[in-house]
């Protein structure tokens, strides 16, 4: 079984790349690393991604819906015995937002899960984020059936579960990613047997892992908890630690990772 696992959205790969993802990912000491908001095609890859000694595993989920959108990858010292790019829903694979692993005792779900905002930064896309969320979860609870595995599911889940998980709560109500609907689905998929990590063992820690661009905001950490990692509730027992490494730069993101028993 991996013992670290990282994940990150890295807002465009080349672009973080260029300010030292690959030193950074060469003193991870992980075993798996999910990558969201890639942004990237195949044969546009870093090529530091293709030929990691530590990372010898590489696949990548791409958009077909638009170029340079959206898309995960995930990187792995071990070889999956088994990959999986899709929800089987048309309008959810189309975007390249998931990756689900299985390696011999674990299965791991990488997924970059949608905004709520429409074009319009109307909520207008808060149903289908809503039904994406149901359909990862209905998914990785397939595979645990299948299996008997314990699971992981990490990424960028594009929601602040409490208060306690964004700078400005009172502001942002009718904001995506901390409305009550999103709140309350992603609850309701954790009820199902499934913990955050991060807030289990750290209950009363302000950390944040995504900062909006504008100049001195992340400096003034006014920042949000949206990117998580949870796992069956079967596999809690063997997470010793969960953090926010909000030291690492190159995305608006910073990484979050568990280390495992």
């Amino acid at each position: 079984m991996p013992t670290r696992i990282l994940s990150w959205n890295v807002n465009g790969i080349r672009a973080c790349v260029g300010k030292g993802f690959l030193d950074w990912l060469r003193r991870a000491r992980a075993d798996v690393v999910g990558l969201q908001e890639m942004r990237v095609s195949e044969e546009k890859l870093p090529p530091g991604l293709r030929r990691s000694r530590r990372f010898p595993h590489f696949s990548l989920s791409e958009a077909s819906s638009r170029k340079g959108y959206s898309g995960v990858g995930l990187l792995s010292r071990d070889k999956p015995a088994e990959l999986r790019a899709a929800l089987d829903r048309p309008r959810f694979d189309r975007e390249g937002r998931f990756q689900l692993v299985r390696f011999d005792d674990l299965l791991v779900a990488n997924v970059y899960f949608p905004n709520g905002n429409g074009k319009e930064r109307d909520n207008s896309r808060v149903p289908y984020k809503l039904a994406f969320t149901r359909r990862v979860f209905d998914v990785v609870d397939e595979a645990r059936a299948a299996t008997g595995l314990p699971a992981v599911i990490m990424g960028d889940f594009n929601t602040a579960p409490e208060e306690i998980d964004l700078a400005r709560p009172k502001d942002n109500k009718k904001t995506s990613g901390f409305l009550m609907e999103e709140r309350k689905a992603l609850a309701k998929c954790l009820k199902r047997g499934y913990v955050d990590t991060f807030r289990a063992l750290n209950p009363d820690a302000v950390r944040y892992s995504w900062w909006s661009s504008r100049f001195g905001v992340r400096a003034k950490n006014v920042g949000w908890r949206i990117d998580l990692l949870v796992v069956s509730e079967d596999l809690m027992p063997r997470v010793k630690n969960a953090f926010i490494l909000t030291d690492v730069m190159g995305s608006d993101h910073c990484p979050i990772g568990i280390d495992l028993d």
